[in-house]
């Protein structure tokens, strides 16, 4: 743009929401939504109930063995 070009907000706003679009569009698919399989589903479970009952390791822990 110019600077001797008068701009609309309408413009502006239109202009946003195309960008908006295409980052969305690279987004998938560059990040692709990946769901969990169903052993990974339990493995997570078990790895929450572990944690709830204490059966686990602070990272810093074992960091400094």
């Amino acid at each position: 743009m110019g600077s001797n070009e008068n701009v609309t907000l309408d413009a502006v706003y239109s202009e946003l929401l195309y960008l908006h679009k295409k980052i969305d569009k690279l987004e998938e698919i560059l990040i692709p939504e990946v769901e969990m399989t169903k052993e990974e589903r339990e493995e997570l479970e078990t790895a929450k109930t572990d944690y709830k009952e204490g059966k686990t390791v602070e990272f810093k822990t074992i960091k400094k063995g």
